[in-house]
């Protein structure tokens, strides 16, 4: 068997291929949309990919699952279990196996198994790869059913809105599905999770790439639950302290079910001229500024949204970003239109005009700069009661404390918050090292805030000042 990992760092994601080396036919799990990782690695292996399988329906990104079965004329393996609503649609153009729990099939002489393990989503599979001569389990990909250090959180199609009410009733679903797999697959195995530590698929995931059942009963709380058959307890631990679930994950979720339009695989982004730049505006598209933070500070587009080329481009842009529109990259010497547009279409952000220099628009009348201020400046904007903060980290982070009086507005679900953040004031974004707040006040610049600025070291730095800090408690 040959084995690869794929691992995405922005989206904390990760996906597999998985190839016979006697027969040279391979499969990819869950993949990206940037498929051409594993073609490159195939070939390099002498593989061929005959098989594009996926463990659920995502909600974190949009699955490269259907491009890359279309580009190359792969089956197109997915589970039919979960009931009627969480069916795959728009499947008809593809050569496709739908699975059951306990059906298999063969990659070569690879032998994978469907394993039905709901509980994160209803239709989830994980996929058991059996030796071809012992019949023995070698590795299982959990998906986000079982992660390194936690299960996959249960709550996902409650707090995003498509089954509002649901949480405890899945949350109940992954006891029994963990309980199932517990008594069902070899603890000793290696797992392979679809997700590493940042996802924000479950709580406080592990950074190590794969682990063994048998470990994470033994030492992780969720164990001690199976143990005592405690499905109460359980619940109550699995539900409390996730992580906000961002706004776009909903459109993801639909997407990913139902199918949407597969991109131009050859199509990059164009450089625009100046002359058009102003018509590409007119026309309705965003301007995405991919510069640093420092860079569009000193100067940007008043109408730019601040999202550096960087580690978090994908998840912040899926945060702050609304339904997908046609977008115009701004760009300096050091980023690349190309790379960014890889990065952006595995959120479904991709219908690119295309891309245009900076320094063709620093005489633009409509270019501004965004201040910020420093650890000093910002206490002393507080002590005057000068401005409102304007607290944009995650709910766990501002529940461990928090500026003052400050007002949280969490990035995390930006578009649906922003009508709800007070205007008409100054205010002082912050997070917790500045980057976050950047993104932030340039999406609240753009709608007219005039006294916006960001606070340079946010949290981090009010902290090693020992400044004054609220928390729950106080």
């Amino acid at each position: 068997m040959i084995f690869r990992r794929f691992y995405d760092r922005d989206l904390a994601q990760a996906s597999f291929l998985v190839g016979c080396s006697k027969t040279k036919k391979a499969l990819v799990v869950d993949p990206r949309r940037d498929y051409q990782v594993y073609l490159d690695y195939a070939r390099a292996q002498g593989l061929r990919v005959e098989v594009v399988a996926e463990t659920h329906i995502h909600a974190d990104y949009l699955s490269g699952a259907r491009e890359l079965a279309a580009a190359i004329g792969a089956t197109l393996v997915v589970s039919t279990e979960g009931g009627t609503d969480w069916q795959y649609s728009g499947l008809q153009s593809f050569e496709q196996r739908l699975l059951q729990d306990g059906e298999r099939f063969a990659v070569g002489k690879v032998h994978v198994e469907a394993v039905h393990t709901p509980g994160h989503t209803p239709e989830h599979l994980s996929y058991a790869f059996y030796d071809d001569e012992t019949d023995a389990v070698s590795l299982i990909l959990t998906g986000d059913f079982l992660f390194v250090g936690t299960p996959g959180r249960p709550d996902l199609l409650d707090t995003t809105g498509i089954e509002k009410g649901s949480m405890k009733k899945t949350a109940a679903v992954l006891f029994d599905s963990l309980k199932s797999f517990v008594d069902r697959v070899p603890h000793d195995v290696p797992i392979w999770p679809g997700h590493g530590a940042g996802s924000a698929c479950g709580r406080s995931l592990g950074a190590l790439p794969c682990t063994t059942l048998g470990y994470e009963l033994k030492h992780r709380p969720w164990g001690a639950f199976m143990r005592s058959e405690d499905r109460e307890g359980f619940i109550e631990y699995i539900l409390e302290g996730q992580p906000d679930s961002p706004t776009y994950f909903g459109r993801m979720k639909e997407w990913n079910r139902d199918g949407f339009p597969l991109r131009n695989v050859q199509r990059r982004p164009p450089r625009l001229t100046r002359s058009y730049f102003p018509t590409a505006l007119e026309n309705g598209a965003i301007a995405v500024d991919l510069r640093s933070r420092e860079d569009f500070s000193d100067g940007h587009l008043k109408s730019a949204i601040h999202l550096p080329l960087g580690p978090k481009l994908a998840t912040w842009a899926g945060w702050v970003m609304p339904e997908p529109e046609s977008i115009v990259l701004i760009t300096d010497e050091t980023t690349s239109a190309d790379e960014a547009g890889d990065i952006l279409l595995r959120i479904g952000q991709d219908d690119f005009v295309g891309f245009i220099p900076f320094s063709d628009l620093e005489d633009h009348r409509d270019v501004v700069k965004m201040p910020a201020v420093e650890a000093e400046e910002a206490l002393e904007i507080w002590q005057k009661e000068a401005a409102r903060f304007i607290d944009v980290r995650s709910k766990n982070e501002f529940l461990e404390g928090h500026i003052p009086q400050a007002q949280h507005f969490p990035i995390t679900t930006f578009q649906e918050v922003l009508a709800d953040i007070p205007r008409g004031q100054p205010l002082v974004v912050y997070c917790g090292s500045g980057a976050r707040a950047a993104v932030a006040a340039s999406i609240l610049q753009r709608q007219g805030g005039e006294d916006v600025v960001y606070f340079e070291g946010s949290m981090g730095a009010w902290r090693e000042n020992n400044y004054p800090e609220q928390t729950p408690d106080k």
